[in-house]
């Protein structure tokens, strides 16, 4: 039988081991920022440009509270989904792979956050923030390398994987095309690690071109696929 039609967990909504874990860690990132708080500057650095130069910032107390407190809303909001969704119960066949992806997105945007907290500090000291022209694209990369891993398993649903016309109208569209997508996104995330080592332009050219291009070919391969089907 198949893997995807053997895993039938309770929805995520049910809170877990795993949920309160993931909800420890994220309230636990809120600690950096409130513990250094006196020592980050008035101004935290919030954007950089591909040459890894700060060109935004945003005040202390908009900085140390909204990117946790977001990464929290995003927590609650991953365990209501599946109660909303009108395809609710395919949750029940993917939940593992489901709660693999929460996980990754929300570390990758703890990292993100302290990051940020650890570059501000830098500056302080008249030191230049951490390298974000190379952490950021690896820890995309990896992230999409961990969502392509599960995405052929997701089943059909309205809010989690590639969602367009094609897919949403058939299911058999929606497992040939996240099948080719994963391996896509898999692809990229390779691509983009590899990256890191060539010049910045390059780097984020290299990166945004695989991400067009995963876009372009599996909205074309779901149509194609969907006409196959229904014609």
């Amino acid at each position: 039988m198949d893997k995807i039609k053997t895993e039938k967990i309770k929805l995520p909504l049910k809170m877990k081991k795993s949920d309160l874990l993931l909800l420890l860690l994220i309230l636990l990132s809120f600690v950096p920022g409130l513990v250094l708080y006196g020592q980050l500057p008035e101004r935290m650095p919030s954007h950089w440009n591909v040459y890894g130069q700060v060109d935004g910032y945003s005040s202390k107390a908009f900085a140390t509270l909204f990117f946790p407190g977001l990464n929290l809303g995003m927590y609650f909001l991953f365990l209501v989904l599946p109660r909303l969704d009108p395809k609710r119960k395919n949750y029940a066949l993917f939940t593992s792979s489901y709660t693999v992806v929460r996980w990754a997105i929300h570390v990758f945007l703890i990292l993100i956050y302290l990051v940020i907290v650890v570059s501000a500090l830098r500056l302080t000291q008249g030191q230049p923030t951490l390298d974000v022209s190379r952490l950021v694209p690896i820890g995309v990369s990896v992230l999409f390398i961990i969502l392509g891993n599960y995405m052929g398993r997701f089943r059909h649903n309205y809010f989690i994987g590639i969602r367009n016309p094609w897919t949403l109208a058939n299911e058999q569209v929606w497992q040939k095309t996240h099948r080719l997508g994963g391996k896509l996104f898999v692809l990229v995330g390779v691509l983009g690690i590899i990256s890191v080592f060539l010049n910045p332009m390059l780097r984020f050219g290299l990166f945004m071109g695989g991400v067009v291009a995963l876009l372009v070919v599996t909205t074309v391969y779901s149509y194609w696929i969907y006409r196959k089907i229904v014609q």
